[in-house]
């Protein structure tokens, strides 16, 4: 069976990654490929001649049809619908939904029907059945080989508490350096991390240094705007180690990708109250959106109790079956041999 999955950016992280992941065990059941709009460094990351960038309409029609897959999978990027339409829609159609945001009022205008929606959690199930769609599967995000693989932590001359995320609104990074300062303000012997920003406008990265230089208690702070994803695991596992933690302050999460991976490496997450979250955090991780005294309070909490940090880490088994590739598998490829129109099923 021939499987095209199509989305708009090839960069390293979110729906890119997760492609990558899914490869190697996908790619021993169906024959995959990936179609980008554009990319940023992802395609060689797969094996030669499996994922290919189409930058134009034109060029979109025109891989699609060469591709003839017998499943086109969609992934958060409708520029691909009407190119699927120009090739003579070939194949049946998968439209995979991973964002939570405004981006998704492209499904209430749809001039195609997909055969079957996927999206990645109960709480995105909820969310798309809310607009009329079926029917809808779940196929969790994955983690590939590496975050499974038993390491011993570096060790680490402080205790880091860690916030990962790009320098937005959605992530609030302002509201993170605040709870950082907070959290330093009441320990300060902790090492506030912030991770991630590498592609932040100028603007961003200049209200986030003004901040950590103004700040006495985030005189310590490191910022990381980059870290290799071949070098997260080990992060997480020695932030875990030595005492730290991370902490979200998100606005929404379709999944919780960092969530899990911290939780994988057995690194507590302190984090609101939203989206999926609450599918793979035991309560004792969540505080009320906005509660910034109560995540303050939970995290310094952490920092000194150990059953407390044991029961933040509660569901670390169901999020290592549910984010291994093997589970992905399965659950997609329920759906695919149920949509696919070839008869030529794996």
């Amino acid at each position: 069976m021939k499987v095209l999955f199509c989305y708009r950016y090839g960069v390293i992280g979110g729906v890119s990654t997760q492609l990558l992941n899914r490869y190697t065990h996908f790619s021993a059941e169906f024959e995959i490929g990936v179609l980008y709009e554009a990319d940023h460094g992802m395609v060689g990351h797969f094996p030669p001649g499996v994922a290919r960038v189409a930058a134009t309409d034109e060029a979109r029609e025109a891989a699609i049809r060469q591709a003839a897959p017998d499943v086109l999978v969609v992934i958060d990027s409708p520029s691909f619908l009407s190119a699927w339409q120009r090739a003579g829609s070939p194949g049946s159609l998968i439209l995979e939904v991973h964002t939570t945001t405004a981006n998704l009022s492209y499904l209430g205008e749809l001039s195609v029907s997909p055969g079957h929606f996927v999206t990645v959690s109960e709480y995105m199930r909820a969310k798309l059945g809310a607009l009329g769609l079926s029917p809808i599967s779940v196929v969790p995000n994955c983690l590939d080989e590496r975050w499974y693989a038993e390491t011993v932590p570096p060790a680490l001359d402080s205790t880091p508490v860690a916030w990962i995320g790009k320098l937005d609104g959605h992530k609030r990074w302002r509201a993170a350096a605040d709870l950082l300062d907070r959290i330093a303000s009441a320990r300060p012997r902790v090492t506030p991390l912030l991770v991630g920003g590498y592609t932040a406008p100028a603007s961003e990265v200049s209200a986030l240094t003004t901040k950590l230089a103004a700040s006495p208690a985030l005189g310590a702070a490191r910022w990381l705007p980059r870290v290799d994803y071949d070098q997260m695991p080990a992060l997480y596992s020695a932030i875990g180690a030595s005492g730290g933690l991370t902490v979200s302050t998100t606005t929404d999460e379709s999944f919780g990708m960092s969530v899990a991976e911290a939780l994988v490496r057995g690194c507590p997450v302190i984090a609101p109250s939203v989206g999926a979250l609450p599918e793979i955090l035991p309560e004792e991780a969540l505080y009320p959106p906005g509660d910034w005294a109560t995540a303050a309070a939970k995290a310094l909490k952490a920092l000194s109790d150990r059953d407390f940090r044991a029961a933040l880490l509660s569901t670390t088994s169901l999020v290592r079956e549910r984010t291994h590739p093997e589970y992905a598998l399965a659950a997609f490829a329920n759906v695919l041999q149920r949509s696919a129109k070839s008869s030529k099923v794996a």
